[in-house]
């Protein structure tokens, strides 16, 4: 009786790729959940304003802090009250009266009209972790195209991790089928 056949490379090196890709992209996509159990708070980058630094889809990890303790060219978290209070992240650039600060985006030719002041201050961007929010934004626009190729892709991703060799069809010995 013979034992099952030996591996070939192509195959442990494609189960062992996909097992690696699929871990890389699991625990990007936890990182930031991991985050909340620290008290941060995860947010997903919707605007291109702090490119290259940060990019649309990217999720910052906000740690919040006091006002004082943030330190020059900080990436800051805010209620933006000229976008109706929406959460902005943008670079500190100055402090202003102590604990307020003039920000910046760093795409953007201007810094913000308004400061940043303590009550209006999340805290600082303390983890990046890029690309996880890039369904989410792809889902809130309604990109199905996107979103579905990233889904099939994953699902590939996760079929390939695994180890079987189960043949595609029955094996054929003179003109008969046998299944194996």
């Amino acid at each position: 009786m013979e034992g099952p056949a030996p591996e070939s490379w192509w195959h442990i090196l494609r189960v062992s790729g996909c097992r690696t890709a699929v871990t890389m992209v699991t625990t990007l996509m936890c990182l930031p959940m991991a985050a909340v159990a620290l008290g941060w708070s995860p947010a997903v980058v919707v605007s291109g304003s702090m490119e290259p630094s940060i990019s649309r889809g990217d999720v910052a990890v906000v740690q919040p802090v006091k006002a004082t303790e943030v330190g020059g060219g900080a990436i800051v978290a805010f209620r933006d009250s000229s976008h109706g209070g929406q959460l902005t992240t943008h670079r500190a650039i100055k402090r202003e009266n102590g604990d307020s600060y003039v920000t910046k985006g760093d795409a953007n030719r201007t810094p913000d009209a308004a400061l940043v002041t303590p009550d209006k201050l999340d805290g600082v961007v303390a983890v990046l972790v890029p690309f996880v929010g890039s369904a989410w934004l792809w889902w809130q626009e309604g990109s199905w195209g996107l979103l579905a190729i990233v889904v099939v892709l994953y699902a590939l991703a996760i079929r390939g991790c695994l180890s079987s060799r189960e043949p595609l069809a029955p094996a054929e010995t003179d003109g008969h089928v046998t299944s194996t």
